[in-house]
């Protein structure tokens, strides 16, 4: 389907400005013409990328957030939101909170409260289908971010 059909089709079938708006966004930054655009839309990681330059738009013009547009093209193109981008997304965001980083923090409340939202995510993890459906290929990756905030909570004498 071609960008200016997908465009037209968006517009006379969803009343969302907004998504209209980022959707066109992220399209003017799509060179080719010939794009596959549900599977595009599908991936997550489009959205920090190409939206990240509208964000102000998105916040505060329309009190929006890029996972409420990434929930809505999903609904619009009939697309699993839990699938295997946002719970890489979510892997990848957790793998980047070391326990060194964690540790390092100096105020002990933000440190408590990484934890707790490190926690938080790990426990959504588990409940996403998609990685039930999964587990072999994300096991692995999940287990070391449990013994890493383990690690972050024994070395701070929390409560495993």
């Amino acid at each position: 389907m071609r960008k200016s059909n997908f465009l037209e089709q968006l517009k006379s079938t969803n009343d969302s400005d907004i998504l209209y708006l980022c959707i066109e966004h992220m399209l003017n930054k799509i060179y080719t013409d010939e794009e596959k655009l549900k599977e595009f839309f599908s991936n997550y990681k489009n959205y920090h990328r190409y939206l990240n330059d509208f964000a102000g738009i998105i916040y505060n013009r329309y009190g929006s957030h890029i996972n409420i547009i990434y929930v809505n093209m999903c609904g619009y193109l009939q697309i699993e939101v839990d699938n295997k981008y946002t719970l890489e997304h979510v892997i990848i965001k957790l793998e980047k909170q070391t326990p060194e980083l964690i540790l390092s923090l100096t105020n002990e409340d933000i440190q408590h409260q990484t934890i707790e939202h490190f926690d938080e995510k790990l426990q959504d993890i588990e409940g996403y289908v998609y990685y039930t459906a999964n587990k072999n290929e994300f096991e692995k990756r999940v287990d070391k971010l449990y013994k890493n905030i383990d690690l972050v909570k024994n070395a701070l004498g929390l409560k495993v």
